[in-house]
Formats: structure tokens, C-alpha cells, sequence
């Protein structure tokens, strides 16, 4: 795959390009390839930054997407089926990069495929205790919206996952192990490594945990073990380790949300995300909403502008997009449960679908039950306005 990645990006690019660099689970060789067939499969991204100089011009979005597209067809020739990722960016854009996970593990597990050799040392060095807790709750809400992705994939009388959401479970089981390290101040840049320390951890007894943690550490190491190796009987595929997955999640999520913000006594979905949005500057809130009125374009989205100001009294686009998706997958085992009938539950799906940016485009076919709608409906604005952003 890499030969192929370098082969390509370097006869495109090659006057204008510096480096081609791997990134992810790939450049820790951690990827999880899986047979299918006569052909091998990639689950998950082959991800990989070229990096540009400083006077060259970037390339289109359109123009990379067709060069992944590219590759993904001669890969496909060569019976090795999988996504590639490719991230046009300049020398700028890696001295800019803020002190989070995903910059951490670039620096350190980065792997140049093409180019100088020494092209990351451009990125700022900074230790795991430099990450802000934060940056882990993010990372926790970004994985608990890709459910959302595969509630087709389940209902009630499901007896065993489907293997993408086999695949997504096992995902969320490794960044939520990822998150939970962070807060405890032992977090470490590979899927091994954490496990590792997890294990640890739980035969030391610590106390600060929202669950009992060797049984966690326990299910975290059968789900590493599985994405090193993607053997078909290394993991469980029940549905029972996806209600398993979500009752962690829910308790991770609340217990990550009063850490940082210092709440006290039954506290609600809406109270806890409203404190974490007390913390948020001015700054950061327009910022957040003018990424939205760019992406949507300055004048074809002049209509919502008073809509989009109230709403950002509340928050930012984020942080209201990840308070809709907690309300409806906390909710989720219940609702399965319920499918066919009317909820009984204690939520307004109206109010939380009003937290979101925009509607996802409905098609004319029949409409869906209204959580999931609403599900389908956070997906899409996660992937309108927060996928490729910071803000």
C-alpha cells in the first residue's frame, strides 16, 4: 500500500512535494487487515499527509480525492482492498498544530515514506502531559457519533454484529481506553502500549475509574489483540460487547464531564454540557460558527444567520452537535429495545434535534421514526462541519 501511496503522490506531485509521511495506526503497525476472499481488506483509513513547499500550491480537494481514488483502484489490482487518506498541507500548517493526540502521535509514530527524512521535526515537541483532558472527551464524542453510523446495523432480536459494527465496537472499546489513560495521566501513543499500562493499572487497584477496571482492561486487551492481528476468533461478536461498549461509554463519558468541570450530585445530560460550554471564550465560539457560514457559503446561508446567533449563545457547533449525539446514544439499548413502539423516555427529541446546525437532506421515501432521524441527522452535520476542523 505504501509503495503504491509514494508511486502515485510522487509522479503528481513530485517538484512541489517535500515528504510523503504515514500517519495513524498504519505508521505504528497497527493497521487490522482481514482476509475476504482472495483479497486482503484494510478496516479503517491508510492515512497519510503530503507535505508541500512552502511556495507550491496546494491541490484542490477535488484533485486529491481523485488521486485516492486512483490508488485505491491499482491497490484493488493487486487484490488489497482499503480507504486511502491523503492531506494536502505546507510546512505552516505542521508548526501550527495544537498540542493534542492526534498531533502527539504524528511526531512520534509518524513514518516518512518519501522525502526528508527529518520533516517532522518541523512539528512542535511537546509531552503527553502537555495534552489537554479535553482533547480526550473530543476524542471519546467523535467515536460515540460513528455509532450513530451503524444503528441500521442493530435491533433487538440481533443475536451478532455486523462486521462493520463489530469493527466500530472494537474501535470505540481502544479510544475509550485511549480517553480514560489521558485523565489518569498515563496515556501512551500505540494501541499496545495502552493496553499495556491498563492492565497495569488495574492490578494496582486505582481508584480514580467511573467502572470496574480490570474487567475494562480486561475486554481493552482482547479488542487490541484483535485489531493487531484481525484473526476471525480472536474477539467476541455478540451484540452483548456493543451493549457492553455503551454502558461504558455513558459511564466514561459522564464521569470524564465532571472532572472537567467540577460538578456535584445527579447531574444531567444538558446541565453537564452547558458547564463545559460556560468554559468557552467568545473567540472560540465565533470561530466555530464562522466555519459553519464558510463551509454553507457567506450569502446562500444568510436565512440561518439568526438562527445560528442564538444558537451560539449555547455553544459552538461542536459541542452542541456532540450534546445532541450523547442524548441519543445514551439512549440507545433502550430504544432498540422499544423499536416498533413508542418511547417512553424522559428527552424532548424535538429540543435536541433544535441544537443542531442544520437538518440532514431527507429523501421523499417514507419518514423514519424521530430518534432516528435524529441520528441520521447528527452523522451528517458531524460530517459537514466538524470532520476536517478544529473548531
Amino acid at each position: 500500500m505504501c509503495e503504491h501511496i509514494v508511486h502515485h503522490c510522487v509522479r503528481t506531485y513530485r517538484d512541489r512535494l517535500r515528504a510523503v509521511v504515514l500517519a495513524g495506526s498504519m505508521a505504528r503497525d497497527e493497521a487490522t487487515f482481514v482476509r475476504d476472499g482472495k483479497d486482503v481488506k484494510l478496516l479503517g483509513d491508510a492515512d497519510c499527509a503530503l507535505i508541500f513547499r512552502k511556495d507550491a500550491s496546494l491541490p484542490a480537494d477535488s484533485e486529491t480525492a481523485s488521486l485516492e481514488h486512483a490508488i485505491e483502484e491499482h491497490l484493488a489490482k493487486d487484490g488489497v482492498c482499503g480507504k486511502v487518506g491523503l492531506s494536502a498541507v505546507t510546512p505552516r500548517f505542521l508548526e501550527n498544530l495544537p498540542r493534542d493526540i492526534t498531533t502527539y502521535e504524528l511526531r512520534n509514530c509518524g513514518q516518512v515514506l518519501w522525502g526528508e527524512p527529518d520533516i517532522l521535526s518541523i512539528v512542535r515537541n511537546f509531552s503527553a502531559s502537555d495534552i489537554m483532558r479535553e482533547d480526550a472527551w473530543r476524542m471519546l464524542c467523535n467515536r460515540m457519533i460513528e455509532q450513530l453510523a451503524y444503528v441500521g446495523h442493530l435491533n433487538y432480536t440481533s443475536a451478532e454484529l455486523t462486521p462493520e459494527l463489530h469493527y466500530a465496537t472494537v474501535k470505540l472499546f481502544l479510544d475509550m481506553a485511549t480517553s480514560y489513560l489521558l485523565f489518569a495521566e498515563e496515556y501512551a501513543p500505540s494501541y499496545r502500549k495502552r493496553s499495556e499500562r491498563l492492565l497495569a493499572l488495574a492490578e494496582q487497584a486505582h481508584g480514580e475509574a467511573p467502572f470496574p477496571l480490570k474487567e475494562f482492561a480486561a475486554r481493552v486487551a482482547e479488542c487490541t489483540s484483535w485489531k493487531l492481528s484481525g484473526e476471525e476468533g480472536d474477539c467476541d461478536r455478540r451484540v452483548g460487547l456493543w451493549h457492553e461498549a455503551i454502558s461504558y461509554l455513558c459511564r466514561l463519558w459522564r464521569w470524564e464531564m465532571i472532572q472537567l468541570t467540577s460538578a456535584r450530585g445527579e447531574v444531567t445530560i444538558e446541565f453537564l454540557c452547558r458547564q463545559l460550554a460556560k468554559q468557552q471564550t467568545v473567540q472560540q465560539r465565533l470561530r466555530g460558527w464562522l466555519s459553519v457560514v464558510k463551509r454553507r457559503g457567506w450569502l446562500k446561508s444568510w436565512r440561518r444567520w439568526p438562527r445560528w446567533m442564538r444558537l451560539s449563545l449555547d455553544a459552538t457547533p461542536r459541542y452542541l452537535v456532540y450534546r445532541a449525539a450523547t442524548e441519543v446514544v445514551f439512549r440507545l439499548p433502550s430504544l432498540l429495545k422499544q423499536e416498533g413502539e413508542l418511547p417512553h423516555l424522559d428527552v424532548d427529541w424535538h429540543a435536541v434535534q433544535a441544537l443542531l446546525p442544520e437538518r440532514a437532506p431527507r429523501p421523499s421515501s417514507p419518514q423514519k421514526v424521530l430518534w432516528r432521524a435524529l441520528a441520521d441527522d447528527v452523522s451528517w452535520n458531524y460530517s459537514e462541519f466538524l470532520m476536517n476542523t478544529r473548531a
